[in-house]
């Protein structure tokens, strides 16, 4: 499956598609069911499904007081974006002069002009444009007038609160993983670098509280220890190896 890194990659002969657009972090359960209605809009379409993600997130370029630890890399969103069924991956550096945009100016830039959306599948919460000026019903308005449709899909709900990126960092945080493998749909993963006992995680990864947990390692069973930095300790299992290594949590240990 193909990712485009900014809209220059976009191949020029893409012609039509259905687009569906958001930071998707973790590809939840919620982010799998509006997938799944984009893709239902693109096989009646007989159209390519390219979902479009931001990085890094809008609320880290903007200082908006949030949680923004990342629960995937871009890599592993666009993994599992492919295997939810979407065609293409198109990754658009989050910046300010992006924000600053219009919603018109962003749907005609991106939307039609370099995607040739379609149809437009979102979140019935999501804002777009400078000031998230435009929303669901903004973009109904400009898909009439430019020729697409668009799809507000409901938010799925997860106990008593929506499944979200938001609702999955605070589980998380508080190490709850049970609740974070329901609303992701399956166990935490999180990617990093080894060098023997060391993991070694990027600066904004989302990782539960400080403590020990028991853990599959590039495949293999292992106790790991959250030290508090951007570093984990492998405790018991195989030590050795260096490079890249991806390590799914699956509880306390």
């Amino acid at each position: 499956m193909p990712v485009w890194y900014g809209l220059d990659a976009v191949p020029a002969d893409l012609g039509a598609s259905v687009v569906t657009i958001g930071v998707f972090d973790g590809l939840h359960r919620g982010h799998r069911r509006l997938i799944e209605h984009a893709r239902t809009v693109a096989d009646e379409r007989r159209l390519p499904l390219v979902l479009v993600t931001f990085d890094p997130h809008p609320a880290r370029v903007l200082g908006i007081p949030r949680d923004t630890a990342a629960l995937t890399t871009v890599e592993h969103r666009a993994e599992l974006a492919g295997a939810a069924g979407v065609d293409a991956v198109c990754v658009l550096r989050f910046t300010r002069e992006l924000a600053a945009l219009s919603p018109e100016t962003f749907v005609r830039q991106v939307l039609v002009g370099a995607l040739g959306a379609a149809a437009v599948v979102v979140g019935a919460n999501f804002t777009f444009g400078a000031k998230a000026a435009g929303d669901v019903a903004a973009l109904h308005r400009l898909g009439t007038e430019l020729g697409f449709a668009a799809h507000g899909v409901p938010l799925l709900q997860v106990v008593d609160a929506p499944c979200s990126s938001t609702y999955t960092r605070r589980c998380l945080r508080d190490g709850d993983l049970d609740a974070v493998a329901r609303a992701l749909g399956r166990p935490h993963r999180i990617d990093g670098h080894r060098s023997g006992e060391l993991i070694e995680v990027a600066a904004g990864t989302a990782l539960p509280p400080p403590g020990r947990y028991a853990a599959t390692v590039a495949g293999r069973p292992a106790t790991l220890e959250v030290t508090g930095a951007q570093e984990l300790r492998v405790v018991a299992g195989r030590r050795v190896g260096k490079g890249p290594v991806a390590v799914t949590l699956h509880g306390r240990a």
